[in-house]
């Protein structure tokens, strides 16, 4: 008897390790699959750089992940770029992974979890975002962390595990100042499941010091804003060409940052019908994202778990409510990459969903009929996650996207010596990424024109014409008059027009129109 349990108990602990291997592994290969090969574009090769040469990004600053995006960019595989792409991967497989342990706390069993977390790892957003350097899936991964550590704490209260929840807070506020949007929801669980242990002095000021002990990585700011790194996007540039740091080494300047202040004025933006049209969008935006077939099983999971535990359902309510509220209402034209946080806790209704139904089935129906019953929704659920890997694929595949390399060496190769170049998100991170951390072409100095003010930016250019070339990737509407702007390949050159009475004898095509000097 004894024999038979201990063969029992084993084969229990191979089943749970092939479900751990599994849930990492399986979206993992997935996100390789799609991998970009090398430095992407806008917010990605910005991140890239930033993480790489030890710098600063803007707001929110990213501390965390700025610091962990170092140690991984000495990874011996491929080029820089591609190992902060990979990061983004495996922070996308660890959120699987770690939602599939939540799962299994709550008694959902294997197809179930595969039927939910496939359809949110082919999500995609989650799939694209896996797919690239971003810092949304770190986020994610976190946040999975935290509601994890949450539950084991629910079910034994104790200052250690409290402790974990606050450390892993701690992390996720270090890392994304959105972690804030968490707090309703975890602060709910903990008044309402063991109050008196978690407001305990012991408990409470172990919880605090774990905290502070997470956020201690916001000392990454001021500590390289001393070191004067070579890339810096928290400040301005000035209409002389020098930037203008603000200074993380005071108070002020840090909440700055990490307050995500700069963008103060895009939040709770939306008002009357404009706000019923960003949440028409959010719902179509959600539909489209689980295929549909994920709505009913995440509202039925939602309504279960209420009802089973209103302790712990009400923590993910707060959670969803929070963040896409927050979202919904932020007025950006990439507000869809943001929602991740919703789709993770979507995806846990989703299993609990899942598992009610299979439930449900096995309880009311006769045996011979149930197994019918289960196969066939067994199939639904691998149809749909099979169905949204096919669908998606075309959609989130980076793996041959090597566009934002060749347009930042088209740009350099363009370039003369001691060239200044202006330009937005698709021209100039991709830039300094070749220039920071492949030491392509020192010589030249480029501006991200996010960081100079449109009167800033004019002065700049008509100074620094007369005095060396100036290339600019889309000539500003308000161009001053003494300027002239020249087709050159990628960019434009901005040269000065000629004094009345001379001519610039610069002859060439422009704009369809052959002129043969320009006076």
């Amino acid at each position: 008897m004894v024999a038979i349990e201990s063969l029992s108990l084993q084969v229990r602990r191979r089943a749970i390790a092939w479900r751990n291997v599994l849930a990492f592994g399986l979206p993992f290969t997935l996100f390789l699959l799609t991998l970009a090969p090398t430095v992407y574009n806008l917010d990605s090769a910005e991140l890239t750089t930033a993480a790489a040469t030890g710098g600063i990004t803007r707001a929110t600053g990213y501390p965390l992940y700025l610091m962990l995006g170092w140690l991984w960019s000495w990874l011996p595989l491929g080029d820089v770029g591609y190992r902060l792409n990979l990061f983004s991967a495996f922070n996308g497989a660890l959120t699987i992974a770690l939602a599939e342990r939540i799962l299994r706390r709550w008694q959902v069993g294997a197809w179930a979890s595969f039927g939910a977390l496939g359809l949110l790892a082919c999500a995609p957003y989650f799939w694209w975002l896996s797919s690239i350097a971003e810092v949304y899936t770190l986020h994610t991964a976190l946040m999975a962390g935290l509601l994890l550590a949450l539950l084991r704490w629910a079910e034994a209260p104790s200052p250690q595990r409290l402790a974990l929840a606050g450390l892993i807070a701690g992390l996720g506020l270090s890392h994304h100042a959105a972690t804030v949007l968490l707090a309703p929801g975890c602060l709910w669980l903990v008044s309402v499941v063991a109050p008196r242990r978690a407001f305990a002095p012991r408990s409470l000021l172990a919880a605090l010091g774990a905290l502070a002990l997470g956020l201690c990585a916001y000392l990454y700011l001021p500590l390289r804003y001393g070191a004067l790194p070579a890339f810096n996007y928290a400040g301005t540039y000035a209409s002389d060409g020098s930037f203008r740091p603000v200074d993380l080494q005071t108070p002020a300047g840090l909440w700055w940052l990490i307050s995500g202040r700069a963008f103060a004025g895009q939040m709770l933006a939306y008002r009357g019908t404009e706000l019923w049209a960003e949440l028409r969008d959010f719902a179509t935006h959600f539909w489209r994202a689980f295929l549909a077939i994920g709505i009913g099983p995440g509202l039925i999971g939602m309504a279960v778990l209420l009802r089973r535990n209103w302790r712990v359902g009400g923590m993910t309510v707060l959670v969803f409510v929070c963040s896409a509220g927050f979202y919904i209402d932020y007025r950006v034209v990439d507000k869809e990459t943001m929602f991740l946080p919703t789709y993770l806790i979507w995806a846990l209704w989703m299993g609990v969903g899942y598992q009610w139904l299979l439930n449900w089935l096995a309880a009311g129906w006769p045996p011979t009929r149930v197994q019918r019953a289960e196969r066939v929704l067994h199939g639904v659920m691998l149809a749909a996650v099979l169905y949204a890997a096919l669908w998606n694929y075309g959609q989130v595949d980076a793996s041959h996207d090597w566009s934002a390399r060749q347009r930042g060496e088209a740009v350099l190769r363009e370039l003369p010596p001691g060239a200044l170049v202006l330009g937005w998100w698709d021209t100039v991170p991709v830039v300094e990424y070749l220039q920071l951390v492949e030491r392509q072409r020192p010589d030249v100095q480029a501006i991200n024109r996010f960081l100079i003010a449109p009167d800033a930016l004019r002065q700049l250019v008509l100074r620094e014409a007369a005095r060396r070339p100036v290339y600019i990737d889309s000539p500003p509407p308000d161009l001053p008059m003494q300027l002239l702007a020249l087709p050159r390949g990628e960019l434009y050159q901005l040269t000065l027009r000629a004094a009345p009475g001379r001519c610039a004898a610069m002859p060439g095509r422009y704009f369809g129109f052959d002129v043969p000097e320009l006076c």
